[in-house]
Order: structure tokens, then C-alpha cells, then sequence
């Protein structure tokens, strides 16, 4: 299926792996946090070190990382990881890094952030399935959210515009890890599967802390 917001081409030039960041400090207190101002700033939040990971999710990660190293092999160093700037996220790719072996430090890619939730910013959880059950009401499946909420579409848009623009332009036959967050990761599933945005709920659900090979996948 070809959309408009859709701009990855077929084939790749490049092998694509996309995670989600661990357990973090805002899904302990069960808040959406998605407004850059707040998330990506390390200060501010329970302990005035920004909406970070919590301990859980910094293990979480290191045991992903583990498994995603067995995953690649002896070409697990040689990964280029870009990652959201929410302080969760890079924190999620330089423990990831780490566990790659990579001495690269992780490219903080705006165009990644997470989908912005609109008035339902800092508020409970609970409030993503207003969210979702938007997105998979037709016939505007979240294009014009009443919330202020991010589409999906527009998610996708900026999504494969920075993979095109600053990945598939720029290396050939590269392994890329892309660390960002849940829905974020579910929309970039439909871009590589080819399928509508407003159908991320089908997929299957990326954990906090999983990835997903999407060579394997697509």
C-alpha cells in the first residue's frame, strides 16, 4: 500500500531494527509525557533529574541489549543507533550502545520524539485509550484530533522523512537501531509493513525496552 505520508522506498538500502525505551519514571506515575519542553530537560520530575528511565527499566534494557547482541552477531559494534531526545530515550540508547559494544555516541534525532498527546499531556495514562479508540474510529481515524493529539499519519510523515533524508540518503548496507517510544514505534511498523498508520493498535505491541528486527519482520 503506497501513502502519502509514507516516503519509504522499496527496497532499503539499509537494515532497520527499532526499540522502545525502558520502564521510565513517567510510566511509574503512570503520566503521558510528551511535550518536549518537559521530557527532554534533565531536571524537573519525581527526582529533578527529567522524566528519565527508572531502575527497572535501566535493567530492562541492559537484558534487551544482551539478547539483541546474540541477535547480531560479531557485526553487533558496528550498529549506528539514533534515538528520540527525550532524556528516557537517550538514556535507553546509550545503555543499548553500551551493551552493543559501539563507541559511538547515540545521534539524538528530533523527528523521532514522541507522538504528542495534546491536552492529555502530564496527564493519567489511562487517557491512551481515548487516543487509540480515536485512531481506529473512521473515517478520520485521529486526523483531526478534538485533544490537540498528533496524528498518526503525521507521525509516519516525519518518521520515514528522517529515515530517507538522513539514513537511506546517506549509507548503504548499514544496520541502524532506532530508539524511540510506543507509538512511535508502532507507526513505523506500518510505514515498513506498508500498511494505514491508524492500524498501529493491530500490530504486535513493542514492550518497554523490546526491539524488533524489521528485516525479520517485513
Amino acid at each position: 500500500m503506497t501513502t502519502a505520508y509514507n516516503h519509504l522506498p522499496t527496497p532499503l538500502r539499509n537494515h532497520y531494527i527499532i526499540a522502545r525505551h525502558g520502564f521510565s519514571l513517567a510510566n511509574n506515575a503512570k503520566l503521558i509525557c510528551s511535550n518536549p519542553s518537559i521530557a527532554i530537560p534533565e531536571t524537573g520530575g519525581p527526582l529533578n533529574t527529567g522524566y528519565g528511565l527508572h531502575e527497572r527499566g535501566r535493567e530492562q534494557v541492559e537484558a534487551s541489549a544482551k539478547l539483541l547482541a546474540d541477535h547480531l552477531g560479531e557485526n553487533k559494534d558496528k550498529v549506528k543507533v539514533f534515538c528520540s531526545p527525550f532524556v528516557r530515550t537517550r538514556q535507553t540508547a546509550e545503555i543499548f550502545s553500551k551493551g552493543l559494544g559501539i563507541v559511538e555516541e547515540p545521534t539524538p534525532a528530533m523527528s523521532l520524539r514522541e507522538r504528542f498527546y495534546g491536552e492529555f499531556d502530564m496527564t493519567s495514562d489511562e487517557n491512551y485509550k481515548v487516543c487509540w479508540q480515536d485512531d481506529a474510529t473512521g473515517p478520520d481515524h485521529g486526523e483531526h484530533s478534538r485533544y490537540g493529539i498528533e496524528s498518526p499519519s503525521s507521525v509516519a510523515d516525519r518518521t520515514t522523512r528522517f529515515i530517507v533524508d538522513e539514513i537511506e540518503a546517506k549509507m548503504e548496507g548499514a544496520t541502524v537501531l532506532l530508539v524511540a517510544h510506543g507509538d512511535v514505534c508502532q507507526i513505523m511498523q506500518t510505514a515498513f509493513l506498508h500498511t494505514d498508520a491508524w492500524r498501529h493498535r493491530e500490530l504486535e505491541h513493542v514492550d518497554t525496552a523490546n526491539w524488533r528486527d524489521m528485516q525479520a519482520s517485513s
